[in-house]
């Protein structure tokens, strides 16, 4: 695909070699939700020349999103999220195959609009939507990744990686963890025994909630939190995609 552009991507090829840079190329990886956390993981992933990539989301680019969203820029207001994001990547790689999708993943549409690929990266902020692309990803991916709640937390310091069976001090993925065993089927945790991994990977943060300093409604959100929530989703993806390649190899 792009691997004779040895100037746009010679830092990958460098860093995971000739073959990591052609794993990378051919790999298929799609963003559910490319908001404050997505859209930077979109950004990561086309920047270390992964060859496609499906961003999902029935949102459009509003002002109150400029704080911590990629897309938002003055002149894009009002566009949809995925086309604004799709021009971006296309331009940071020509040669990828980038397919934007219009729409928000519920249990009526999963199968039609999440395609089969490698890897799933859950950005979605909808407690339910999250709970069934997450509990229902593995038909599509043989890889799943989730993000935490990165919502009104400061210190990107706190910002961890483990299965979401071991994460603690996150309410949105406590929530959708007790969601996943009582509806989908989850294996249980026992008293004074470590629970079984669930085999998703999940970033997020054990920082307390910093409640609004303003009287306004809601929680703050902070670049710095939810572009590391991105970039250890990022991270995590593209290592899973180099570790089945050597795993083929062998």
């Amino acid at each position: 695909m792009n691997t004779a552009d040895k100037r746009r991507f010679g830092g990958i090829s460098r860093l995971f070699g000739q073959e990591g840079l052609e794993c990378l190329n051919r790999s298929h990886v799609t963003v559910v939700g490319v908001g404050g956390v997505g859209s930077w993981v979109a950004e990561a992933l086309a920047r270390t020349a992964v060859g496609h990539i499906t961003i999902i989301d029935g949102d459009t680019v509003e002002e109150s999103n400029t704080n911590r969203q990629l897309p938002a820029l003055q002149g894009h207001y009002g566009e949809k999220k995925v086309q604004v994001l799709a021009r971006r990547l296309q331009a940071i790689n020509p040669l990828a195959e980038i397919t934007p999708v219009e729409t928000f993943v519920d249990g009526t549409n999963f199968d039609e609009t999440i395609p089969c690929c490698d890897v799933i990266i859950d950005c979605i902020d909808s407690l339910s939507a999250k709970t069934m692309l997450v509990a229902r990803a593995k038909e599509k991916a043989s890889y799943v990744l989730t993000s935490g709640g990165a919502g009104g937390k400061v210190d990107a310091s706190r910002v961890a990686f483990t299965d979401i069976a071991h994460v603690k001090g996150d309410s949105l993925i406590a929530a959708m963890r007790t969601r996943l065993r009582k509806d989908y089927g989850f294996p249980k945790g026992k008293d004074g025994e470590k629970s079984k991994p669930f085999g998703i990977g999940a970033v997020y943060s054990d920082e307390p909630v910093c409640p609004s300093q303003d009287g306004e409604a809601g929680f703050g959100v902070f670049m710095g939190v939810t572009t590391t929530f991105a970039m250890r989703l990022a991270q995590a993806c593209v290592q899973y995609l180099l570790r089945a390649q050597n795993r083929k190899e062998n």
